[in-house]
């Protein structure tokens, strides 16, 4: 690590703290740091609160808004443009995540989250308002980047603010305690909204602009009181000024474009549209487009060929604030991470994406039971991730062997799927999500501490920004190949296993699952054995996949989760050394051998 990547702390008491800062760490760090030396019993527990009624509207968005939109297209006639907004918001969620990385370390985080803010409330503004397909897309695409944003901007405040110890365990809670409660009043909500005499999906969009405005506020206002406490008390001095700090507007217009990297932005941005929007709008469920169409390969031409090449150039030889620095490329356990989340969402998808409609066709489940059973494995999965992080953090153990037997477990329960898809009865089936649920939380919790803490903090945003890029990516592609392995391979088993059916009355069991509900005798039989031999064609892909991730995993490296920020620089959250503040670290207690 070059000495303009770490920081120095010396302190001569506990009790008067001054970070030093030094070129190369960005001011939304040095600010992050000084704050921790300002933080009171009082002004913790704001914080808290704060961040747990941030992620709670961020959860209860989460698992409402679709309802929304389904009705909405609904009534402007045109649902079936509904996948194409879905499409292009797939991207644009992937694209957020560099893009509000790059903002918290530039101008803060408090500020990172004001403009998710400004992008939540204003796409669900445009939303309730719209007449038409159009202004329902725009404002879609607009509030998907505040999703985007919060999402990584919580999830690197938690970072900031938290040890390795109990990291696992915050996050974990922001992201799924709140779970077990909108596991009920998700559809409680929109029930009520939507029902004949209620207020309608345009409020279902009001109402959350709304009340996002106090839900986010006071995690904005906490950062800032602390930010303006910090400066008050001298707390972040000693740093070589940088032209953000000059009182030229063109200069600081300027600085601020290069701290973010805008032209490294742009061209990840255009890559990874041009090279994955084809694919979704080709090849999944929902494809609005075919393979056929000569502008889908030469948008992937171009993605893959001009834009590509060109954003790794920037990256390598212009940028001085890369969106992906080279020293993360050259950190195993970074490159690890990624390809654990992107092979491992590939394979979540192949086996889920068409899950619900497998189980509409091959039981005789009512619509309650439906909906409990596809939200088995998410429940599993945040279940087992809040037990691993608790037990990791009373025991301060390392991280790696657990990753490494989630994901075998996972694979088990992968494999499972396919007795449990030619044995559709109830205890197979849910036993395969609770086992894939078990694996997948263990192993998303790990691997996200595993790469926050094999980086300087200066990092941890970008580190974070990768690994959850990394899965977004790797459910576009999952998606996709889920939705064209089943519209193109459905149609082919249900006509080889009922060769009564002409092509239209196919075409109708395949968009409509429920039909097969309402066979009876041999056709439905043979029915059921159509849709189990397409789910074997996902199931098999998926299963390949899921090996690679158990494989990267054995390369990243391992340490303990102690009272550290990171285990790279082993300093305490404020900026101190460990040794410094007194912590007796030795090296071989905090870093395993591998």
């Amino acid at each position: 690590m070059s000495t303009d990547e770490k920081q120095a702390s010396p302190a001569s008491s506990a009790a008067n703290i001054d970070i030093v800062a030094v070129k190369g760490t960005q001011g939304g760090v040095r600010a992050i740091e000084a704050l921790q030396s300002v933080w009171g019993t009082k002004s913790k527990i704001a914080l808290w609160i704060s961040v747990a009624l941030a992620s709670y509207m961020y959860i209860l968005d989460n698992g409402t808004n679709w309802a929304w939109g389904s009705y909405a297209t609904i009534q402007f006639g045109h649902y079936q443009q509904f996948a194409a907004i879905q499409c292009a918001t797939s991207i644009l969620l992937a694209i957020g995540k560099p893009l509000f990385a790059k903002l918290t370390d530039a101008i803060g985080r408090a500020e990172s989250i004001a403009v998710a803010l400004f992008f939540y409330v204003l796409g669900y503004v445009v939303n309730a308002s719209t007449p038409n397909m159009a202004g329902l897309g725009a404002g879609s695409c607009i509030w998907v980047l505040g999703f985007s944003g919060l999402q990584i901007a919580l999830q690197i405040v938690i970072a900031d603010v938290t040890t390795l110890r109990w990291r696992p365990i915050i996050s974990s809670l922001s992201t799924g305690g709140w779970y077990f409660i909108n596991f009920y009043v998700n559809g409680l909500i929109t029930t009520k909204l939507t029902e004949p005499g209620g207020l309608g999906w345009r409020w279902g969009y009001g109402i959350y602009a709304i009340c996002y405005v106090p839900a986010l506020l006071p995690i904005i206002l906490v950062l800032l009181w602390a930010k303006r406490r910090a400066k008050q008390l001298g707390k972040i001095h000693n740093f070589e000024p940088t032209p953000a700090f000059s009182v030229s507007f063109g200069t600081k217009v300027g600085q601020f474009f290069t701290e973010v990297d805008a032209v490294g932005l742009l061209l990840l941005g255009a890559t990874l549209a041009l090279i994955f929007l084809p694919i979704v709008l080709a090849g999944g469920a929902y494809a609005t487009t075919t393979w056929h169409n000569p502008a889908v390969p030469a948008m992937m031409v171009i993605g893959a060929f001009v834009a590509l090449p060109l954003f790794v150039f920037w990256e390598a030889r212009k940028a001085a604030y890369p969106v992906i620095p080279w020293r993360l490329l050259r950190n195993r356990t970074i490159l690890a991470a990624c390809a654990i989340d992107f092979f491992d969402f590939v394979s979540f998808y192949l086996t889920y994406g068409e899950l619900y409609g497998f189980v509409t066709a091959t039981t005789k489940w009512d619509l309650g039971k439906l909906v409990y059973y596809s939200n088995a494995q998410s429940l599993s999965l945040t279940f087992f991730g809040l037990l691993w992080a608790a037990f990791a953090g009373f025991f301060k153990t390392g991280y790696k062997y657990s990753l490494i037997a989630a994901l075998a477990i996972r694979i088990v329960g992968v494999g499972l799927m396919f007795y449990a898809r030619s044995h559709a009865n109830t205890a197979a089936l849910v036993m395969t999500q609770i086992i894939q649920g078990l694996g997948g939380g263990i192993a998303s919790t790990s691997a996200q501490i595993g790469a926050q803490g094999a980086v300087p903090h200066q990092d941890v945003a970008l580190a974070t920004a990768a690994i959850l890029l990394s899965a977004e990516v790797g459910g576009v592609v999952g998606t996709a190949a889920a939705g064209a392995i089943w519209v193109n391979k459905l149609p082919v088993e249900i006509a080889n296993h009922v060769p009564s059916l002409n092509s239209t009355e196919i075409a109708g069991f395949v968009g409509m699952p429920t039909l097969v509900r309402g066979l009876e005798g041999q056709i439905y039989k043979d029915m059921v054995a159509a849709y189990g031999s397409t789910m074997r064609l996902l199931l098999i892909p998926g299963l390949v996949v899921s090996f690679i991730p158990l494989a990267a995993a054995f390369f990243v490296k391992d340490f303990r989760l102690l009272e550290i920020q990171n285990a790279v620089e082993v300093k305490t959250l404020d900026g101190r050394r460990a040794q410094d503040a007194g912590e007796s670290i030795e090296p071989e207690v905090l870093e395993a051998k591998v």
